[in-house]
């Protein structure tokens, strides 16, 4: 280190940068050459010329080391395109594939205003393409669905359009309709996109088109369907390390699927995977999104220290607005079960310009938060409006609104309105009826327990809560069941239940609910039970000692 930080910068950035040629024509792999060709270009003046063998290796390896390392090749691209002559072939191709990089590194506002000065000049059929895709990608990121639909369909009109361009528009148009809650339509315009694909032999575009025929079937809770299109699309992606974004990004929707179906150690895995994966390529975009994921996970299964730790990792900024929204609803759904009101009101102050962006679209977590500030401020009407304006969108959005259905009910009876109750807990039997999951069949229980005032039905509903591996939902079905316990005197077993429910939001730390709750029964003479075996924490900060 000493001897070579005794060399002067220019003979380290010519030895880097032969390095790098001797790298290049032996084969090396695209990682190897690009980190002495980093090194040499931190050791050269901005105004050096780039030698010719770099810009060739450059636009060739440039869609690999994407891939496998977008910042790496943000930075090289950026030097190649300062320093290499405009308006030739092999500039348009490196302006191109630098504004893709600029949105892989999470900058979506350069990568735009790159793409669209290219679009201006760039004639080539192939490259309009791929900036049309970034481009999308860039607005996406802001939330501008709907111009971006506008420019896909303009260039969709384009004469002579081949069926592998054709593919990768509708594929862009599909994910753009998706993002603005038409799921319907963004399933037919993906098959049609599949189908192009396939006739033009078209790897990337078949990656693409199957990835959002995973989300489509998914949204539907079409689990097995999901499923078999996920295997499907992971194995085009797999041989192709160019396609490594997308298969993080198939990693973090199967990791979704795998806890939709309770099956948390497979998307735990699934997302520490996708994970892993975007940590070492830089992708900070996908980094945000895998994180996200297993903050749901965590909330879900009850490990709330650990969750909030996960949503707050990436930096608003970095996310796209859909997950920002997720993350600021697990957030503030679970600051308000603790009783902090005042960092969950942030939260959804912080999540507001992002929904804006994403128009109609449910976010699930974010939703329940609002749900929750309107019944904590005491307004169960307008907790109840924000439940439901969800639910108008069951066919749209179901795997985001179905947990939704058992909170509806829940607020419904409070109100008085078993007509809206009983809607909607036909709903949660209707899908539950052909389905094995474990948390679809206890919501169906509960619903139906609140409904019919069963005790009997909301303690088997918190069983299968407990199946499936979801706790607050299990204490909120023995604390029903409490209740109507006592309002038929049955005294014992309310305590019984009472004292599990208490149990589970305590080792929640749901200081909130835990004083509720003994508010509530206090009034009648019932208290904790003596020597109750609490639980203890087993991860994060509450498990040491």
């Amino acid at each position: 280190t000493a001897l070579y930080e005794e060399m002067p910068t220019s003979v380290r950035a010519a030895w880097h940068l032969e390095a790098a040629r001797s790298l290049a024509e032996a084969g090396a792999p695209t990682d190897r050459v690009a980190r002495q060709l980093l090194a040499a270009i931190s050791g050269s003046a901005d105004t050096d010329p780039v030698e010719e063998w770099t810009l060739r290796w450059l636009a060739r390896a440039a869609p690999l080391l994407i891939g496998q390392a977008p910042r790496a090749a943000a930075e090289l691209l950026r030097h190649a395109v300062t320093r290499s002559p405009a308006r030739s072939a092999r500039h348009d191709s490196l302006v191109c594939r630098y504004a893709e990089a600029l949105y892989r590194v999470g900058d979506a506002i350069e990568g735009e205003r790159v793409a669209s000065r290219a679009l201006t000049d760039i004639v080539e059929r192939d490259l309009v393409v791929d900036l049309h895709w970034t481009l999308a990608q860039c607005r996406s990121f802001t939330g501008r669905y709907a111009e971006s639909l506008s420019a896909l369909d303009q260039a969709l009109g384009y004469p002579g359009i081949s069926a592998g361009h054709r593919a990768r528009l509708l594929v862009a148009t599909a994910r753009a309709h998706r993002d603005l809650g038409q799921v319907e339509k963004a399933g037919q315009v993906a098959a049609a996109a599949l189908t192009e694909a396939t006739n033009a032999a078209d790897n990337w575009a078949t990656g693409w088109a199957l990835h959002v025929l995973t989300i489509v079937a998914t949204m539907q809770a079409r689990t097995a369907d999901a499923l078999a299109l996920f295997d499907r699309a992971l194995t085009v992606t797999q041989a192709d390390p160019a396609l490594t974004d997308l298969r993080i990004l198939l990693q973090v929707n199967k990791a979704v699927t795998l806890g939709d179906l309770d099956q948390y150690e497979g998307a735990f895995a699934a997302a520490r995977e996708a994970q892993q994966l975007a940590d070492r390529a830089g992708l900070t975009v996908r980094r945000s999104q895998a994180h996200c994921c297993q903050g749901e996970l965590l909330f879900n299964t009850g490990q709330w220290a650990e969750a909030l730790t996960e949503v707050g990792v990436v930096p608003d900024d970095a996310k796209d607005p859909g997950v920002a929204c997720c993350d600021h609803g697990i957030a503030a759904v679970i600051s308000f079960h603790r009783g902090d009101t005042s960092a969950a009101q942030q939260h959804l102050s912080a999540a507001a310009p992002h929904a804006k962006q994403i128009g109609s679209r449910v976010v699930g977590a974010l939703t329940l938060a609002r749900s929750l500030d309107a019944e904590q401020a005491g307004d169960l009407a307008g907790a109840l409006d924000s439940l439901t304006a969800g639910l108008e969108n069951e066919a749209e959005e179901l795997d985001e609104i179905e947990d939704l259905l058992a909170d509806a009910v829940r607020l419904a009876m409070k109100l008085g309105n078993t007509g809206t109750a009983r809607t909607l807990a036909d709903r949660t039997a209707a899908l539950a009826r052909d389905s094995q999951v474990p948390h679809r069949q206890a919501s169906a229980l509960f619903c139906r327990g609140l409904l019919d005032r069963d005790a009997g039905l909301l303690v088997q509903a918190a069983d299968r809560y407990r199946d499936a591996s979801r706790p607050l939902q299990g204490a909120q079905a023995l604390e029903a069941a409490a209740g109507v316990f006592l309002d038929r005197g049955e005294r014992a077993p309310a305590r019984t239940a009472f004292t599990q429910s208490l149990d589970l939001y305590a080792s929640l730390g749901a200081a909130r609910d835990v004083a509720r709750l003994q508010a509530q029964f206090r009034a009648h003479g019932i208290r904790r039970a003596p020597r109750v075996k609490h639980r203890k924490a087993r991860r994060g900060w509450d498990s040491l000692t």
